[in-house]
């Protein structure tokens, strides 16, 4: 994990309304379909994290199933609080300023997925033995 004093601005208090949504499986379920939504239509302006992306929705989902429980809660808390960035409309640099308030939004998936880069492999490796065995 990267240090605290790296996070980028606002994160924190994503990472708290994270904390209060992974309480309540109907508002995780609500915000993970949300960020689907919203990634597909800015599939293109989220081209240089988009697989990391959809690795980060998929991780949410096989934890929140109970499918995947080998994953530190600090790896669901940060993939959490950076879906609620990404949602969260009144981010640091709002999306409607062109390209700046995208570059906000890829920078805290990039910090994000920065700092679970190891999670995120053995969790994509835990897939492919998924896939194997069907």
């Amino acid at each position: 994990m990267k240090k605290e004093t790296d996070k980028p601005k606002g994160f924190n208090a994503a990472k708290k309304k994270a904390k209060k949504i992974l309480d309540d499986e109907s508002k995780l379920k609500f915000l993970l379909n949300s960020a689907i939504e919203k990634a597909q239509h800015k599939k293109v302006r989220l081209k240089s994290v988009w697989t990391e992306v959809q690795t980060l929705f998929r991780l949410v989902k096989a934890w929140k199933k109970g499918e995947y429980t080998q994953v530190p809660w600090k790896t669901i808390l940060y993939a959490t609080t950076a879906i609620i960035y990404f949602l969260n409309p009144f981010d640091i640099i709002p999306d409607f300023i062109p390209i700046a308030g995208f570059i906000d939004d890829i920078g805290v998936f990039g910090f994000v997925i920065n700092s679970l880069q190891v999670d995120l492999q053995q969790f994509k490796a835990w897939e492919e033995v998924q896939k194997e065995s069907k």
